[in-house]
């Protein structure tokens, strides 16, 4: 199985030439690197974890660049439709639904949307980085009232004997049950002050064989910012010796 990671959320894996696409989103950093919509609608069907800006604000845009249909919960439904998407288009899911799309079978869980911690709230609004992207701040506070959450889900994918378990915010549902021992977990590395100690407890619930960061780049500032993971790193290494960290360049495909 092949991953490759876009930015943010940004997802594709592909298995026997058929890709399948996650959270599809364009940053709004001018200095990252950015896919251009036709080559993320040319990426397959999509799956959308939750209903923020930053997993769905541009969905409505590749999908009308292919011919991809597209998977979420009811509220990122919604936003779609106010966006003109047909709905014959818009697969409504809810956890406990199986898929299967090409050689991938994909199971969907409830997850849940990491709660930010009061310290980093603070570091981020009263910055001198806040003042001086003031109008970015605005736009970011409307687009969050915009795209609401909704519900937040975990994919577990399987392809080839390999199996992923996905998610798109860092945390899980408290009593949901989860598959242990995926060959990858994926592990949204954004939204704590304490995000290195925080992570390690995803990692004690599900036992993963590996791991692969994303959404750790500064995609949306002032809200966002670049997430150093060389701390993490050494307290998996330290824990953890069996477990290797992956974080991805843009765009550069992983094997597993």
């Amino acid at each position: 199985m092949e991953i490759r990671w876009f930015g943010t959320a940004t997802i594709s894996f592909s298995y026997q030439g058929y890709s399948i696409l996650f959270d599809p989103f364009l940053p709004m950093n001018k200095e990252l690197p950015s896919p251009s919509i036709d080559q993320l609608a040319a990426l397959g069907d999509i799956f959308i974890t939750h209903g923020h800006f930053d997993h769905l604000m541009h969905v409505s845009r590749v999908l009308k660049a292919g011919d991809a249909l597209v998977y979420c919960c009811e509220v990122a439904a919604d936003s779609l439709l106010k966006e003109g998407i047909d709905e014959d288009r818009i697969g409504v899911i809810q956890p406990g639904k199986k898929l299967v799309k090409g050689p991938f079978e994909i199971k969907v869980y409830k997850g849940a949307h990491i709660k930010f911690d009061l310290p980093l709230i603070i570091k981020t609004l009263l910055s001198r980085r806040a003042l001086s992207n003031i109008q970015n701040l605005k736009t970011l506070l409307q687009l969050a009232k915009r795209y609401p959450e909704g519900e937040v889900f975990v994919y577990e994918i399987t392809a080839g004997g390999k199996t992923v378990l996905h998610l798109g915010s860092l945390n899980l549902d408290k009593i949901e049950t989860y598959p242990k021992k995926a060959d990858l977990l994926t592990l949204p590395f954004q939204g704590r002050s304490n995000i290195d100690n925080y992570a390690i407890q995803f990692i004690e619930r599900l036992e993963p064989k590996a791991l692969y960061l994303h959404h750790f780049d500064d995609s949306f500032p002032p809200i966002s910012s670049r997430v150093y993971t060389s701390n993490f790193i050494q307290l998996v290494n330290a824990r953890y010796p069996n477990i290797k960290v992956v974080v991805p360049r843009y765009e550069e495909v992983i094997i597993i």
